[in-house]
């Protein structure tokens, strides 16, 4: 998977932190309403829709879907799965992708109005906070009772895995978003480092294993033309900053610190905030080093993330060790295969060698239907048929017959005989909705299907990873209204604060050592402690569980 922007997606990360609110489906229809019944338990059926069977209406209806996506997305409405779930049901859903930043901006004016809403919010973006606050105020509606009567499939999801029984439901009892549930345990290591082994061989390098191996290594790909084209045109190191899936959160686990998109990190059960630790100004002091020397990317901090996957797509090979999900993501396939190889975590001054992991699996937001949709039972009914297992694997790995095989004992096979190079993951971006798609993929479909070469690499690369990793991090959990009022009130303004300062460090535009006591107290003035709580007591809550 991929991209913190995502996931901050990542979503959120991507992941999501709220306290757990169980919801049993009496007390959840209670409080649901919509065109579909009341509390009161009147029900009515639209005439035009179908309780049962296909198509879902008899008359084909029309809705739009305002969609978060990347630039290596291709066209939701070309895609086939997509085109045959709307002729299946004649719920006719037209996609307006909006990428990034932009998407966070037209999200925000959307719901601020109130009006011209979309009938759906598809993919991702939305954060817990929107959720729960324009539940409450009517623009997203509860979902509880068009689960129970119009969803077979996600109800058999929320029984095949009871985690979603208490993190769909927000604090109020309602579910107003369906989610995507993944089991895939190699996305819970996103980030990893990647060196150019054909460098290494021609200057007759080993790889690095410290910090300072690693400084001595970077200086001599930047000194000695090692992709042999006589020109200057080297970048030793390079990454995506502050991303989860390409950046550089893990690199001061070398220090004895572990940096997250959330800024918290668990050490001996405390949360503490990342960016204020001693680890961390030694880790930008290394930082610091490396940019100052020309090692780093002189771009690190100016380019977006469309310019930092196409920084190595060139005849030869410019970049010399890299972040990223999966090598063939930032350099194709062919050059991912042939001239880069895995560099593990570095260990640092002090013998640390820390690297992140997380409690991924539950991705909120990828379904939520607003009340300008006058259809939500048919709307409930076409989201619902994304929760098929085959549907889900095409949905999320490729269509059958071009990008996933299916063998006649209802197995399946990843293909690895791609176009034009294609990897896996670029390949099933391009051809289906992917990581921003609704559905199920538990365990149990993941015995039935073989994985492609590159993803048998990346399951390797998380044995191999895995070691090193942190054993204390945040669960995934949704918190309730007061701590995401919190989180809302304080997490931008220090979210900036930390990164401007961190990017002015790391350029040489100021003296970590000379400003680290006016910035730490500065961001106590900014009510850290405040917002380091709500982790701490969502930690604490999930252990008691």
């Amino acid at each position: 998977m991929k991209k913190k922007r995502i996931f901050s997606a990542l979503l959120a990360a991507c992941m999501i932190l709220t306290a757990a609110v169980g919801c049993s489906s009496s007390d959840a229809g209670s409080s649901a309403s919509g065109s579909e019944g009341s509390a009161s338990g009147e029900t009515s059926t639209p005439e035009n829709f179908n309780a049962e069977g296909y198509p879902v209406v008899n008359e084909p209806i029309e809705l739009s879907a305002f969609t978060f996506c990347e630039s290596d997305s291709g066209d939701f409405n070309t895609m086939t799965m997509v085109q045959e779930i709307n002729e299946k049901t004649g719920v006719h859903v037209t996609f307006e992708q909006v990428m990034g930043d932009a998407y966070t901006e037209r999200k925000n004016l959307l719901l601020a109005s109130g009006t011209d809403l979309p009938d759906i919010f598809f993919g991702g973006g939305v954060t817990d906070s929107d959720i729960l606050r324009y539940g409450r105020a009517g623009v997203f509606i509860p979902l509880n009772d068009l689960i129970d009567k119009y969803a077979p499939r996600v109800k058999q999801m929320m029984e095949d895995d009871p985690s979603m029984q208490t993190l769909m439901p927000m604090e109020d009892g309602n579910i107003y978003d369906l989610p995507f549930d993944d089991q895939y345990l190699p996305e819970n290591i996103p980030e990893m480092l990647f060196i150019n082994q054909t460098w290494l061989d021609t200057l007759g390098l080993e790889k690095p294993t410290t910090t300072e191996e690693f400084h001595q290594v970077l200086t001599a790909f930047k000194e000695n033309d090692p992709n042999g084209n006589d020109e200057a045109d080297e970048i030793p190191f390079t990454y995506y900053p502050n991303a989860t899936y390409e950046g550089d959160l893990s690199l001061s686990g070398s220090f004895g610190v572990l940096d997250t998109s959330k800024h918290i990190m668990i050490k001996d059960g405390t949360a503490l905030f990342s960016n204020t630790q001693d680890g961390y100004k030694d880790y930008i002091k290394y930082q610091a080093q490396l940019y100052a020397e020309g090692l780093l990317d002189p771009e690190v901090f100016t380019q977006d993330s469309s310019q930092y996957y196409a920084k190595n797509q060139g005849e030869v090979a410019t970049v010399g060790v890299f972040s990223a999900y999966a090598p063939e993501l930032f350099c194709g396939i062919d050059r991912a295969n042939n001239e880069y190889t895995l560099l593990e975590p570095l260990e640092g001054p002090n013998g640390d060698r820390l690297w992140n992991k997380y409690n991924f699996g539950f991705y909120s937001g990828k379904i939520l239907i607003t009340s300008d949709n006058e259809y939500p039972e048919a709307t409930m009914r076409w989201a619902d048929e994304f929760y098929d297992e085959e549907m889900s694997i095409r949905v999320h790995w490729g269509e059958i017959g071009d990008g996933v095989i299916k063998n006649d004992d209802g197995t399946y096979q990843l293909q690895n005989d791609l176009p034009d190079g294609y990897s896996i993951d670029s390949y099933r971006f391009l051809k289906a909705p992917a990581f921003y798609g609704p559905g199920v993929l538990l365990d149990s479909t993941y015995q039935k299907i073989t994985l492609g070469d590159d993803k048998i690499k990346k399951a390797q690369y998380y044995e191999i990873y895995d070691p090193y990793t942190t054993t204390e991090y945040l669960p995934t959990v949704r918190l309730p209204e007061d701590d995401q009022e919190i989180v809302a009130q304080y997490f931008t303004d220090i979210d900036t604060y930390v990164e401007n300062n961190k990017a002015k460090w790391i350029v040489g535009e100021g003296d970590v050592d000379a400003e680290w006591e006016n910035y730490k107290s500065d961001l106590d003035k900014m009510n850290v402690a405040e917002y380091v709580a709500v982790y701490q007591r969502a930690y604490d809550n999930s252990k008691a569980e």
